[in-house]
C-alpha cells in the first residue's frame, strides 16, 4: 500500500512469504484466556477466525494524530534582516497576538476563552517550505509570511477579528523592536503588515489566512480553505488530533487529498506560467513575478513525489535563471512540465509518488533520530523501505509475550537472545525477519498496521464500544493489541526458519 525510500546495502534473510498458520493458536488463543482480553478481542476482530489480521478489524483505523516534519524553533525574524533587539519567534509572537485578542473577543462570547493558548497556528507556503527544506528560512527565497490560524467558527472573516488581531500583532511587534512599513498593502492593494528586509531591500508582509475550525474543515481544500496536509506546514504537536479522528480519514483518503491538491497546484502554475486561463484569474496575473515564483512551485510539485534530483535543479534555476521569458517558457514545458503533468495515463505511478513521500514523512517525524527510517532492503524480489519503530508500549510487552510462549522458536532463530527492533515497512504484504549487514536484526510488520498500534486507535475503540453500549476498558484492548503484534512477531520469525527446515 506504501513504499518509499533510497537503495541501501541490505541482506535479508528471509523464508516463505508465509508458513505460521499456527500463530493464531499458539499466542492469541493462549493469550485470550483471560475473560476480558477475549472480549476485547472479540471487540477487535469480526471473528476468531480473523483475529490478526488487518482485513478482520471491525473498526477501520484512522489517521488520528498529525507529526510535525518540521519543529517550531527555526520560524524566527532575524535581527539581521529586520532590526531589533534580537531574533523574533514568529509562533510565540503570533501565538501571543492571537491570544490577546480571543480574550478581548471573549466579553461577547465567553466560550472563547476555551481557545486560549490552543489555537492552531501554521506558517505554510514558502516560508514553511523553506523550514522543511533547509532547516531555516531563506529569507532570498520567501517573499511573503503565510500563516493560517485556524479559529471556532464563531470568529468569521466578517467579525472583525482578523483586523482586531493585525492591530495586536503590530503591538507586538513594536514591543520587540520591530517596525512595520505604514500603509503597506498587498498585491490586491488590501492593507497588510509588512517589513523591509534591510539585507536584500525585499518587502516581506504578513498573510493572515483564518480558518474555521466547522465539521469537515480537515478535508477541505487546501489551498483555498485552509484543509489538512500532513507535509504541507508546521502544526502544534497534538492540535490537530482530534479534528483528524472526528474527520475519519484513512491512509487512502490521504493520499486522494493529496493528489487533488497537486493536481490543483498544477493546474494553476500552468496558467501562471502559460497564461491557459484567461477568465477572472487572469486580472491576478503580475508579469514577470509569477514566472520567477514557478521554480518555487515545481520545486514543491517535485518536493511531493520524492524527486529530489528535480527539486534541487529547480531551486538552481530559482536562484540563478536570468533568461527570456521565451526561453524560460521553453525550459519549463520541455524539461519540468512534462516531467510533473499528472497524466491520466500515468496516474498510478503519481499515487505511488505521493504515497512514498507522505509515508516515510510520517515515519520521520515519529522517529526524526531514528537512522534506520527509509533504508531499503530487498525483500522477496520486492523493494521493502523501513518506516517507524513500533510504539515501546506495544512492542515491549509483545515481545515479552513471545519470549513467555515462543522460547523454542526464538532459540532457532540465531543471536535472537534480546528484543530485536521492531519496524514498520511499506509494500510489505506479511511480516518479516531480516538480518541487516550491520548486524541489527529486524522485525517487520505491514506498514498498514502503524495505524492501529497507536493509542488514538485504542482510544476509539473504547468509544466505539460505549457507542454500542458495551463496558471494554482501555488497558484490555491495549493488551488485546499487545497480544495481536505478538502474533506477528511470531510470524515474522517462522519465515526466518522455514528455509532451513
Amino acid at each position: 500500500m506504501r513504499r518509499a525510500g533510497k537503495s541501501a546495502e541490505i541482506n535479508t534473510e528471509n523464508g516463505a512469504e508465509e508458513n505460521a498458520s499456527d500463530h493464531k493458536e499458539v499466542l492469541v488463543s493462549a493469550l485470550a484466556r483471560s475473560g476480558r482480553l477475549r472480549a476485547a478481542m472479540r471487540f477487535l476482530f469480526r471473528s476468531e477466525e480473523e483475529i490478526a489480521s488487518f482485513q478482520g478489524l471491525r473498526i477501520e483505523p484512522v489517521l488520528a494524530s498529525h507529526r510535525n516534519p518540521v519543529p517550531e524553533d527555526p520560524f524566527l525574524l532575524g535581527r539581521e534582516r529586520f532590526g531589533g533587539a534580537e531574533d523574533v519567534p514568529v509562533i510565540s509572537l503570533l501565538r501571543s497576538a492571537v491570544d490577546q485578542t480571543l480574550r478581548a473577543y471573549a466579553y461577547s462570547f465567553p466560550q472563547l476563552l476555551d481557545w486560549v493558548g490552543k489555537t492552531p497556528i501554521s506558517p505554510h507556503g514558502s516560508m514553511a517550505l523553506s523550514v522543511a527544506r533547509w532547516g531555516h528560512v531563506d529569507w532570498d527565497y520567501v517573499r511573503d509570511i503565510d500563516i493560517r490560524i485556524f479559529l471556532p467558527p464563531e470568529l468569521g472573516h466578517l467579525s472583525g477579528f482578523k483586523t482586531d488581531l493585525s492591530k495586536t500583532l503590530t503591538s507586538e511587534l513594536i514591543k520587540h523592536g520591530l517596525y512595520s512599513m505604514p500603509l503597506g498593502k498587498d498585491e490586491q492593494g488590501r492593507p497588510q503588515i509588512q517589513f523591509r528586509d534591510a539585507k536584500s531591500n525585499a518587502i516581506h508582509g504578513f498573510h493572515l489566512f483564518l480558518v474555521g475550525m466547522k465539521p469537515g474543515f480537515v478535508r477541505a481544500h487546501l489551498h483555498r480553505d485552509g484543509g489538512y496536509s500532513p507535509h504541507y506546514a508546521y502544526f502544534p504537536e497534538g492540535s490537530m488530533d482530534d479534528h483528524l479522528e472526528r474527520a475519519h480519514m484513512q491512509w487512502a483518503d490521504v493520499i486522494r487529498r493529496q493528489t487533488e491538491d497537486y493536481m490543483d497546484m498544477f493546474n494553476q502554475l500552468s496558467f501562471n506560467i502559460f497564461g491557459e486561463d484567461a477568465g477572472r484569474a487572469g486580472r491576478f496575473k503580475t508579469p514577470g513575478w509569477y514566472l520567477r515564483k514557478a521554480f518555487k512551485w515545481y520545486a514543491t510539485l517535485a518536493r511531493m513525489r520524492g524527486l529530489s534530483a528535480l527539486e534541487e535543479d529547480l531551486l538552481y534555476q530559482f536562484d540563478h535563471f536570468q533568461k527570456s521569458e521565451e526561453e524560460f517558457a521553453y525550459l519549463a514545458r520541455y524539461r519540468y512540465y512534462a516531467r510533473l503533468e499528472p497524466n491520466p495515463l500515468r496516474m498510478l505511478d503519481l499515487h505511488r509518488d505521493l504515497a512514498r513521500v507522505d509515508s516515510l514523512l510520517y515515519a520521520a517525524a515519529r522517529s526524526p533520530k531514528n537512522s534506520f527510517v527509509g533504508k531499503t532492503l530487498n525483500l522477496d524480489s520486492r523493494d521493502i523501505t523501513i518506516l517507524e519503530p513500533a510504539p515501546a508500549n506495544f512492542s515491549a510487552p509483545a515481545w515479552k509475550l513471545c519470549e513467555k510462549k515462543c522460547a523454542p522458536l526464538l532459540r532457532k532463530v540465531a543471536g535472537v537472545q534480546k528484543p530485536p527492533r521492531i519496524c514498520f515497512a511499506d509494500h510489505l504484504h506479511a511480516p518479516a525477519f531480516a538480518l541487516l549487514d550491520s548486524g541489527a536484526k529486524l522485525i517487520l510488520i505491514p506498514s498498514d498496521w502503524s495505524l492501529v498500534f497507536t493509542d488514538s486507535f485504542a482510544r476509539r475503540v473504547v468509544r466505539n464500544a460505549k457507542d454500542e453500549g458495551r463496558s471494554v476498558a482501555q488497558k484490555n484492548i491495549e493488551q488485546a493489541l499487545a497480544a495481536v503484534l505478538a502474533s506477528l512477531i511470531y510470524q515474522a520469525l517462522s519465515t526466518a526458519t522455514a528455509r532451513d527446515k
